[in-house]
């Protein structure tokens, strides 16, 4: 049997240099196989990244992104591909050279199989609270910088939920909806390695949280299987554990962000514990900062949650 064509998505913005390091990896594999391709979907300037990847990688299709976040990027990269099975990857990884075929290979021997984790492991060591870096060694994880699903079930999930506009809790909430579709399957041999960033400052963990609270608004707090007493054990626990390990580690920059995740942390707590009045406890203690915050605060306002559409052939979603 042929293997499964395949598309590898690639959502950026005004990346070059990382996304330039991440298609050298994967671009002869691509090139030595006609049923692969690489859409890359830039929420950015897209001509510019066009004329740049033109030098030297003019096989590769970019799109111009819609502008409203990652779920909604990668939902476009996904709209121009055609392939039996999707690829996701984040422009910040380094993708093992033999990423692809594991996935193809994978996909032809398990066709019961809809989605597959790739394994995610991270480029250098953590040096302190604000540096984050999403991590999967062992499976159980749908990060979305590394895994696959078959076209055919991401369009009948609707993709990602666009309603969330920043890079938090899309791919919590795209495992939970697969999950009632199909087994996920880790395949280690699909690896990436990915940078670590560092992000701090009171407006990371306003935007994660308010992330968090979409989630819970979306799925309920009975589907999620989370509780007030899960986030005030989440606060302690990150307080207690993460703080005595970077201690041991002697990696204790940025001292403060440790602070902040367990005080949100504790007004997540609160407000489950207040679920009723919980859109009213969200902007209070989370009032609006961005465009983003806004768009959630109007949706966790609302009684109504329906998934936008996934619309294929269209620069936006």
């Amino acid at each position: 049997m042929a293997l499964p064509s395949v598309a590898i998505i690639i959502p950026t913005r005004n990346r070059h240099e990382f996304l330039m390091r991440c298609l050298s990896r994967i671009v002869p594999y691509v090139v030595a196989h006609p049923n692969c391709s690489i859409v890359v979907s830039d929420d950015g300037n897209s001509l510019q990244t066009r004329e740049v990847l033109a030098r030297e990688l003019a096989s590769v299709q970019v799109v111009q992104g819609p502008r409203r976040g990652p779920s909604a990027n990668r939902n476009c990269g996904a709209a121009h591909a055609t392939a039996e099975l999707l690829i996701f990857l984040d422009d910040d990884c380094i993708p093992d050279q033999n990423l692809i075929a594991a996935y193809q290979d994978a996909a032809l021997r398990n066709p019961e199989i809809g989605v597959f984790e790739g394994r995610i492991s991270p480029k250098g060591e953590l040096s302190g609270f604000a540096d984050q870096v999403p991590t999967n060694e062992t499976g159980g994880y749908l990060w979305s910088c590394n895994f696959a699903i078959r076209r055919d079930l991401f369009q009948k999930i609707n993709g990602f939920d666009d309603r969330y506009p920043f890079a938090a809790m899309e791919d919590v909430d795209l495992h939970l909806r697969v999950k009632r579709h199909s087994e996920v399957l880790f395949l280690p041999d699909a690896r990436v390695w990915h940078e670590i960033e560092l992000r701090h400052g009171w407006k990371v963990v306003q935007h994660h949280t308010l992330s968090v609270l979409l989630f819970l608004h979306i799925h309920g707090l009975k589907a999620s299987g989370k509780s007030s007493a899960y986030f005030l054990s989440m606060a302690m626990r990150t307080l207690v554990f993460s703080g005595a390990h970077h201690l041991r580690a002697l990696k204790m920059k940025n001292p403060g962000q440790l602070v902040l995740h367990c005080w949100a942390n504790l007004q997540l707590s609160l407000i489950l514990f207040f679920w009723r009045y919980h859109a009213l406890l969200a902007r209070r203690f989370y009032p609006p900062c961005c465009p983003g915050c806004e768009l959630i605060h109007a949706a966790i306002a609302s009684p109504d949650h329906p998934v936008t559409p996934l619309k294929e052939g269209t620069d936006a979603h």
